[in-house]
């Protein structure tokens, strides 16, 4: 599993944050991504990046933004037009493609576990 200097080597854009802030999030996400040897080699990368995915999905919340993470391309409301350069994207269901962190964890995850099962 991964550590908290695995974390903070990897990610130093987060050293900000207190060992017990981030280390909370570590946790969860061995939590979730359950056992290590199902994930073989990179399972610590992985951890790290869905511990980060949820970090800055917390760090938004936190600035009082509970809306969507991915740029908004178009909206309109009555007369009000917002449109922003955005490349496309692809969120998906877990919205993990809506940071940088969370599509790097679905790259590990799809690495993993995509493609056939059984015989």
């Amino acid at each position: 599993m991964a550590t908290l200097a695995d974390f903070r080597v990897r990610l130093p854009e987060f050293d900000t944050y207190t060992d017990a802030r981030v280390q909370l999030f570590l946790d969860d996400a061995a939590l979730v991504m359950n056992s290590p040897g199902k994930w073989m080699d990179v399972y610590d990368p992985a951890q790290v990046y869905l511990a980060a995915h949820w970090l800055y999905a917390a760090l938004k919340t936190e600035a009082g933004d509970a809306g969507a993470l991915a740029p908004v391309s178009h909206k309109e409301t009555n007369d009000v037009v917002i449109k922003r350069a955005v490349g496309t994207s692809n969120v998906s269901a877990d919205d993990f493609g809506s940071t940088s962190y969370g599509k790097r964890y679905m790259f590990y995850r799809d690495m993993m576990f995509a493609g056939p099962v059984g015989i």
